[in-house]
């Protein structure tokens, strides 16, 4: 019989654990590893509160983060980011025990499996599920635009940080049980685990925010880098162009010696040879800089050129759509660089699988909104669109698949941006529709 009264306070005890996982964790729970994930904590909590006591959160924490690290890839963030759910769950029951004492009843009086236990319970978990969905979207917002490009260095500290944590924590729990939680001991509880929380906040913070700056960095010293190569390529087209014409001169000469000698075969022969191939590849690298030329947003211009002329290095035939001039858009120009940056590399990585590669980059102006599309030959691997944007997701291997999940993340920054993805049998198109 007390087995079968304790069912409805384990479901909410399982509860109080499942919510914020659900909420806080990074990697998001499918239904069915939300199912796995909810047997394991009610296995646990039922031997818990059937013998092993606070002694059984070990194989609760155990178990749990052995079962992260089944279904994720990216194991050591979910495991971390689950050490830290379960201290601030730790946490929030302590503060609330802590109210609890002080408006209601003394908790040194409670009893497990009575009506006043219960009701504990019950409040603590309408609490959690009021509390953690807007608290894990405001983590989510803050986390998602480092979180898969955290440093070894970085996630070695802040794992170092939360194990001495838990070991504090599960050091006060364990011992709390034998020697009986006092009103003085759960305030005591209470004012430790706040102070090394908030301290351990603190360090955290400011250790992804200088990672943040120096991601930051990164990306303007990439983009001063893409722009000095576009310059270079300028440069090295207008030295081309200059040799070419302090060379017309002599070429002229060249071919009046065949045209006075009437040798019109040789004349020929000579023009196929010599002179046409330099024409041609002086003219087509020459008439992609000049598509470009309506591009005066000088960080998208160097971004485009670079990986557009990288493209034609590599043999893929490219074509350039720019008819009107863009000068001013609504998206920060380093953001929009990325992005496009993102789509290009992908284009390119992605045509050249296939036998005749050839990558189409188009920017329209329109009367209330810029498109710009690229779109490349492709090779269909059987990926789902939806599934492309998600993290680790890729047809280029197991390790990769981070580039349009973090494209995904810096657009949903932009409500006037409109990102579409297509395909069909023969080509892959990106297309972003960003508002005046």
């Amino acid at each position: 019989m007390a087995l079968i009264n304790s069912i409805p306070l384990l479901t909410l005890s399982v509860l109080g654990y499942f919510i914020p996982t659900c909420c806080f964790l990074p990697s998001k729970l499918t239904l069915k590893q939300k199912a796995g994930f909810f047997c394991i904590l009610l296995v646990n909590l039922f031997f818990m509160m059937h013998g092993l006591g606070n002694a059984g959160v070990v194989f609760l924490l155990l178990s749990s983060c052995i079962y992260f690290a089944l279904i994720f890839k990216n194991r050591l963030l979910n495991i971390c980011a689950f050490i830290a759910i379960y201290l601030f769950c730790v946490l929030c029951d302590h503060v609330f025990s802590l109210f609890w004492n002080t408006l209601i009843s003394s908790f040194s009086n409670f009893q497990t499996f009575t009506m006043d236990y219960f009701l504990y319970v019950l409040l603590y978990v309408i609490l959690m599920a009021i509390i953690c969905p807007p608290l894990g979207k405001l983590t989510h917002r803050f986390t998602i635009k480092i979180i898969f490009g955290i440093p070894k260095q970085v996630l070695a500290l802040i794992t170092a940080n939360l194990l001495v944590c838990l070991f504090i924590f599960l050091f006060n729990i364990i011992v709390g049980q034998y020697i009986g939680y006092s009103d003085k001991i759960i305030t005591f509880n209470c004012i430790l685990f706040g102070c090394y929380c908030i301290i351990s906040t603190v360090l955290i913070v400011n250790l992804l925010k200088t990672h943040m700056a120096k991601m930051e960095l990164d990306m303007r010293q990439e983009s001063y880098k893409r722009l000095q190569e576009y310059t270079d390529q300028v440069e090295e087209m207008y030295s081309s162009l200059r040799s070419f014409k302090h060379d017309y001169r002599n070429i002229m000469l060249s071919m009046s010696g065949y045209i006075e000698a009437e040798d019109i075969k040789g004349l020929r022969t000579y023009f196929h040879n010599e002179i046409l191939p330099q024409s041609q590849s002086l003219s087509k690298n020459t008439a992609q800089l000049n598509q470009l030329m309506n591009l005066k947003v000088t960080e998208l211009k160097s971004i485009v050129s670079s990986k557009l002329l990288y493209a034609i290095e590599l043999h893929i035939a490219v074509t350039i759509e720019m008819t009107e001039e863009i000068s001013e858009i609504s998206v920060d120009a380093l953001d929009l660089s990325r992005v496009l940056g993102i789509f290009l590399d992908n284009a390119i990585e992605t045509a050249l699988e296939t036998e005749h590669p050839s990558i189409r980059f188009a920017a329209i102006s329109l009367d209330t909104e810029y498109l710009f599309i690229i779109s490349n030959t492709y090779i269909d691997h059987g990926l789902s669109l939806a599934s492309l944007r998600q993290p680790l997701i890729s047809s280029k291997g197991t390790t990769r698949g981070i580039g349009l999940y973090n494209a995904q993340k810096i657009l949903s920054k932009y409500p006037g941006v409109l990102w579409n993805t297509a395909k069909d049998e023969t080509s892959f198109t990106q297309q972003l529709n960003i508002a005046k």
